[in-house]
């Protein structure tokens, strides 16, 4: 290497200078031999056997710990099981002494064509148990949380005295599924269930709830169900359903101005009171008074009570139910007309 310097000369005022010098190297061609320039060096972790300074030291061999045999061979068969499995755990074969097999045997050739045992069962590990829920846990777990609960209430003591106090019956669906997700999209479902006698109407309210309620109302049961499905979450449908509900109900009382136009033809049911069948039946009792003009007509009714409601009753059965029972209330029906004019067939 050579070395070869820099000089600079600064001017500064006062006719000063200041000179810097700065060396540096240059470098020169190698005259050795060719082999010595690109030669490779390897990186030697371990020294080789020819430059070991002693003798190579034989490795120890590794010391295997005894393996203890399953747990279950050293089980009691009165031992407490919810000591045992005291929480949901994955399978293990060692803990459960009982034979349980799982798996897909393809052909008589393999394991002898039965299905796999519960050692190193990959099948057991991967599918939820329910070792953690026998009826001695579920025993205990009561005992445990009982002491948080409030006793029933005295007044609830019959199915009739639930219907009353609460009257609505809420249903979800909670599924337990082996897949990596433990969600289920059906577990969004929330159903409303309830008797419409539980709800306070007047005729007019009744008639317009059942038509809103369209085919969710069941007639024969006197039953309305709601069905909430469309958000994601069951708390969203829940809320849903409560809304729904509450807009149904208050939505029937309104009356508007076109409801005042409706006639006896738009009745979804028949009422007797407000029919010509009532007006017709009075015609028929008046004549048979002595003095017809001087009979007021709600005494008439009260004095042929049993008969008036009798009729009643058939008439608005043959308006009301179906063909499923027609036959029958035809024939009521003809039996209550042939009494109302004393004839006999």
């Amino acid at each position: 290497m050579s070395l070869a310097f820099l000089k600079l000369r600064l001017n500064l005022p006062l006719s000063n200078s200041l000179i810097f010098v700065r060396t540096f190297r240059q470098p020169q061609r190698s005259t050795g031999p060719k082999s010595q320039e690109g030669e490779f060096r390897t990186l030697q972790l371990y020294p080789s056997k020819t430059n070991r300074s002693g003798p190579m030291k034989k490795r120890a061999k590794p010391q295997y710990k005894e393996v203890l045999p399953p747990r279950y061979l050293r089980m009691s068969t009165d031992q407490d099981w919810t000591n045992v499995w005291p929480t949901a755990t994955s399978f293990k074969y060692s803990v459960v002494p009982l034979p349980i097999t799982q798996g897909y045997v393809a052909s008589d050739k393999e394991n002898k064509g039965l299905p796999m045992e519960k050692y190193a069962n990959a099948e057991l590990m991967k599918i939820p148990n329910f070792f953690h829920l026998t009826p001695n846990h579920i025993k205990k777990h009561c005992a445990a949380i009982k002491k948080f609960c409030t006793p029933w209430p005295e007044q609830l003591d019959s199915d009739e005295a639930c219907d009353y106090y609460l009257p609505i019956k809420i249903t979800t669906y909670d599924y337990l599924n082996s897949t990596p997700s433990i969600r289920d999209s059906r577990a969004r479902i929330v159903k409303f269930n309830f008797k419409l006698d539980q709800l306070r109407f007047d005729e007019h309210a009744r008639d317009k709830f059942v038509r809103l309620a369209g085919d969710k109302y069941n007639a024969d049961r006197d039953e309305l169900t709601l069905t909430a499905d469309k958000c994601p979450y069951r708390k969203q449908n829940y809320d849903y359903a409560q809304y729904l509900l509450t807009a149904l109900y208050f939505e029937s009382w309104k009356t508007e101005s076109w409801e005042q136009e409706r006639t006896k033809y738009d009745w979804q049911r028949y009422f007797w009171d407000e029919s010509p069948s009532r007006t017709r039946l009075l015609d028929i009792l008046k004549a048979s008074e002595k003095d017809p003009s001087s009979v007021n007509a709600q005494s008439l009714l009260d004095q042929n009570k049993k008969l008036v409601e009798r009729y009643r009753q058939s008439i608005t059965r043959v308006q009301d139910e179906g063909v499923e029972y027609e036959l029958k209330n035809l024939e009521d029906y003809r039996d209550d007309v042939l009494t109302l004019y004393n004839l006999k067939l």
